[in-house]
């Protein structure tokens, strides 16, 4: 399957966050089902492992803050020594879910923000949970816990994990299969980060311990990745790391690693593609969008597939679907659930760079955004330091 230059395709042949956090649990008794992290890691020794994810965090992002002077702290960490990929596509669900679970797309199941789910025969939002046409909330969900979590399986190896992650998200659904096994520390800002975890590890004794911060997306989201705001919640993140670099105890045990889910780009408001209207929607396609804007998953109805692709195909590739996903694009080929094949449609559109793909469906326009194979949405910074 061919992708245009700019296209980064996910590295999960070693060099993306699915096998970085395959390989940490591997060295903690994990079995790993994925390739191991390309790059090395001083993890003769280490006891403690502490994941620290800056949601939207791109590695170009980081470089720029680097630059800047804005991220001391990050920018003393040692890097990886060669580019580390997102998943497909580029986004939280798909991604941080990985993180969770040490599983490809394609085996967990969370392939955006929302799928087509033959189980409901509806397009569902994963996170809200309810049908995005109808907005009926979906009444069973056991079902979307397809594997078991990261921490689960720690914790049959016998070494125990916690998530230090805002309070808010503690009793979703998702965050209940995806941090399932952890010790769940909740907290409402993000300066409370430090205390609640340095205690968390302790010489001698194994663990895992993932903290995450979800406000730095949300920013580049609500006013782009080059805004004085998100600028400005970066530099509040890193000081923020600075501090939990400082209380942790110096015992030589301990890898604390930084990375991200993906990256952002930025979104000019004209550059948002209006070819698919409710009308549209309605007449060509069986059922709503899904997927994300920089990524969209289409089911269109045979009869007018080939108008579709001639509305879209000015302003994205157009992959078909089955090709995608015996290509590796969600997943090392052979891996993928079949069952979880449904939910990336029959049409994949995934709109050039500066432009996506508005919705019906959509919320409001976002200044920044990312799902798609851009540099900038791909490309995750790793860094690293033993203490």
């Amino acid at each position: 399957m061919t992708l245009p230059p700019h296209a980064i395709r996910p590295d999960y042949a070693g060099g993306s966050v699915l096998n970085l956090v395959a390989t940490l649990g591997a060295h903690l008794g994990v079995p790993a089902r994925h390739a191991p992290y390309r790059y090395p890691l001083p993890l003769a020794g280490v006891r403690q492992i502490l994941l620290i994810v800056v949601d939207g965090l791109g590695a170009g992002q980081l470089s720029g803050a680097a630059a800047r002077g804005d991220v001391p702290a990050l920018a003393a960490l040692t890097p990886a020594p060669g580019r580390v990929t997102s998943v497909f596509p580029s986004t939280t669900m798909a991604a941080l879910t990985a993180i969770h679970t040490a599983c490809a797309p394609g085996e967990h199941g969370y392939l955006g923000l929302t799928v087509w789910l033959e189980e409901a025969q509806a397009t569902v939002n994963l996170i809200r949970l309810y049908d995005v046409y109808t907005h009926q909330p979906l009444e069973e969900t056991a079902f979307l816990a397809a594997v078991p979590s990261l921490y689960r399986q720690l914790r049959r190896s016998g070494v125990g994990s916690q998530v230090i992650m805002p309070g808010a998200y503690k009793h979703s659904v998702l965050t209940r299969w995806a941090c399932d096994g952890a010790t769940y520390y909740p907290y409402t800002r993000p300066d409370e980060i430090p205390a609640l975890t340095a205690p968390l590890l302790r010489p001698g004794e194994p663990s895992y311990t993932l903290v995450y911060f979800p406000d730095y997306d949300s920013l580049c989201h609500a006013f782009g990745p080059d805004s004085p705001e998100a600028h400005a919640e970066l530099r509040r993140t890193d000081g923020v790391v600075a501090r939990l670099l400082a209380a942790l105890p110096r015992t030589g045990e301990t890898l604390v690693l930084v990375t991200a889910d993906h990256g952002q780009s930025a979104q000019p408001p004209e550059g948002y593609l209006d070819v698919i209207t409710r009308p549209v929607m309605k007449t060509q396609l069986r059922g709503p969008v899904a997927g994300e804007e920089r990524a969209a998953y289409l089911r269109p109805r045979e009869a007018f597939r080939t108008d579709l692709e001639a509305r879209l195909a000015p302003h994205a590739t157009l992959l078909k679907a089955d090709d995608a996903w015996n290509s590796g694009l969600f997943g090392p080929t052979g891996q993928l659930n079949p069952r979880f094949r449904s939910r990336v449609g029959d049409l994949i559109a995934v709109p050039s760079p500066g432009h996506a793909l508005r919705r019906p469906t959509s919320p409001a326009p976002m200044l920044g955004l990312h799902g798609g194979w851009t540099p900038e949405e791909m490309l995750v910074p790793v860094l690293w330091a033993r203490v």
